[in-house]
Order: structure tokens, then C-alpha cells, then sequence
């Protein structure tokens, strides 16, 4: 049960970090694009502590 939630998740956090590296290094400005994915990956890392949590 518990890989069906972590893994996919795992992935969005993982992409969700790739795409704020790339939005940096192409020197992108606009701030509320980067914003917004720190805040997917903010809170896809606290979820899955909540998960976590749950099922261990």
C-alpha cells in the first residue's frame, strides 16, 4: 500500500524541483512560476511526511 502513495508522489516532487532548477539556470523572472512550484514541492514533501507518518 504505502509504495502506490509514496511513489508518485516521489515524482512530483522530484519534477516539481527539476523544473525550478531549469526556470533558474534559463534565468527566467518571472517569480510567481517559481513560487508556485516551491510551493508544489513544499507541500508534496509535507505530505508525504504525513504519509509517512500514517503508515509506519
Amino acid at each position: 500500500m504505502s509504495h502506490e502513495l509514496r511513489t508518485p508522489l516521489n515524482g512530483i516532487i522530484g519534477l516539481s524541483q527539476l523544473l525550478q532548477e531549469d526556470a533558474l539556470e534559463l534565468g527566467l523572472d518571472e517569480q510567481d512560476f517559481i513560487n508556485d512550484l516551491q510551493s508544489i514541492s513544499n507541500s508534496g514533501k509535507h505530505l508525504l511526511a504525513l504519509i509517512n507518518d500514517i503508515l509506519d
